[in-house]
């Protein structure tokens, strides 16, 4: 398996505190079957300031660390990104990180209780330069909750949409896990990861619980596309692909108005 976001760099953020704590993470993720994982710390959130320059240093340092250790886990590099102004031009500049500084996917994230004003002009404006924007975990945003159907213009317009583990093995509740089942069979999720933060609790081990019950639900194929497939497709740079629904999205009302504002229009890829 390959974890497409997770809070190890020890020290950058309200993740791994110390490097004790982030080879703790490192050995439970390798037990747990992760072979790859991102290394996702939080920028631009109004607490956390993690530019490329800063990851890449904690990056090779917690390497080192790994091989020193004997952790049989490759770390690469990422970051969790708020969705701000600033963030199209910081991405292209390198300043924010994408998905293994390739700068093909970047993972964005929400407010819990907020979309932010104009997300749908930067998210385009990603899209507009290329940039594949990943929304992290928004079965946890209760305005997309509340409203589904914009999430489902995201997704049409090409966002991708990545579920917390947890979520989907019902850790974070009945209703978030109804939810990200919903989604799941609608089609709209691509990837699936551990958002962890500990070696216990929000640990890189809750994506093999996630991946068992999401095998329940939709089989072997789709539980492996989410964890293994896409994961790798986005360390290459590639096209994510998508889960085939099983659910009539029809229920999901589109209201057709993110375009009508903007200046220019999405190109062609």
């Amino acid at each position: 398996m390959i974890d497409c976001h997770c809070h190890i760099l020890p020290g950058i953020d309200d993740g791994a505190h110390t490097f004790e704590t982030a080879l703790d993470m490192a050995r439970a993720a390798a037990a747990a079957g992760i072979q790859d994982l991102v290394c996702t710390p939080h920028h631009l959130n109004g607490v956390y300031s993690n530019p490329g320059s800063v990851v890449r240093h904690a990056l090779q340092d917690l390497r080192e660390r790994l091989a020193g250790a004997g952790v049989p886990l490759r770390i690469h590099p990422g970051a969790e990104l708020h969705l701000v102004p600033e963030l199209p031009s910081q991405v292209l500049d390198g300043t924010a990180l994408t998905y293994n500084d390739l700068g093909k996917a970047a993972l964005v994230e929400l407010p819990k209780a907020a979309v932010p004003m104009g997300a749908e002009t930067i998210l385009e404006q990603l899209l507009y330069r290329g940039i594949t924007p990943v929304i992290a975990h928004p079965e946890r945003n209760l305005v997309l909750v509340r409203n589904p159907e914009r999430l489902a213009e995201w997704v049409a317009r090409g966002c991708k949409v990545q579920l917390t583990a947890q979520s989907c093995s019902g850790d974070f509740g009945e209703r978030i896990q109804h939810i990200s089942r919903h989604w799941l069979e609608l089609g709209w999720v691509h990837l699936i990861a551990s958002d962890a933060h500990r070696p216990t609790g929000r640990s890189p081990t809750t994506l093999a619980a996630g991946r068992a019950v999401v095998t329940e639900w939709l089989g072997d194929q789709a539980a492996s596309l989410l964890v293994c497939d896409n994961p790798r497709r986005l360390l290459d740079g590639a096209d994510l692909l998508a889960l085939a629904p099983h659910a009539n999205p029809r229920r999901i009302r589109m209201r057709g108005r993110w375009l009508g504002f903007l200046p220019w229009r999405r190109r062609a890829r």
